[in-house]
């Protein structure tokens, strides 16, 4: 089901705390400048870092890269759903704050908490851990609730048991860059 009301407080450079695998994340619409900035602010977290983005399916990544073939979507649905993120080329459109070295991350995850959330507003957001840069990301609701400024809309849930952040893999290469 849609969640209209999420959707635009998103697209208007709203900000979100939400339960992830691992921790619980922070997020914005990954086109809207000030939102990246605000998000960068709150970590206190240096301009060079990029940024995961999340999506519930590949369409939602459209804007960032170019079409893939069936052979190249299989080869991402060999790790998606799930605790993977890939670095993929980005296409023309995708914004120069979101890629390195031309290349994006992005992840279909299969922790329900996010597949609903990105499903429900159908669209792709970033996908940072909420803690100030260096330090250890929240896991608890409470410390959540004291990090946050009262801007940042707090999706509630419980976090899920994985133990550290998603594998992070270039696609053509296939190199692992964080297991």
């Amino acid at each position: 089901m849609k969640n209209h009301r999420l959707t635009r407080f998103i697209r208007r450079g709203g900000i979100i705390a939400y339960p992830t695998e691992s921790c619980f994340g922070l997020g914005c619409d990954p086109k809207n400048k000030k939102a990246i900035n605000k998000i960068i602010k709150l970590k206190k977290r240096s301009r060079d870092k990029n940024f995961i983005l999340i999506g519930s399916s590949i369409n939602q990544f459209d804007t960032f890269i170019n079409p893939l073939n069936d052979i190249e979507k299989n080869k991402l649905f060999s790790k998606w759903p799930g605790p993977h993120t890939w670095l993929i080329n980005v296409n023309n459109q995708c914004p120069n704050w979101l890629k390195s070295n031309s290349k994006i991350a992005l992840r279909i995850p299969s922790f329900s908490k996010c597949h609903d959330l990105v499903r429900s507003i159908d669209m792709a957001i970033t996908s940072s851990s909420l803690n100030s840069s260096g330090k250890m990301p929240l896991k608890n609701y409470r410390d959540v609730c004291r990090f946050l400024p009262k801007q940042v809309k707090l999706i509630g849930g419980r976090i899920g048991k994985n133990k550290k952040p998603s594998v992070i893999q270039d696609f053509k290469t296939k190199n692992i860059i964080r297991s």
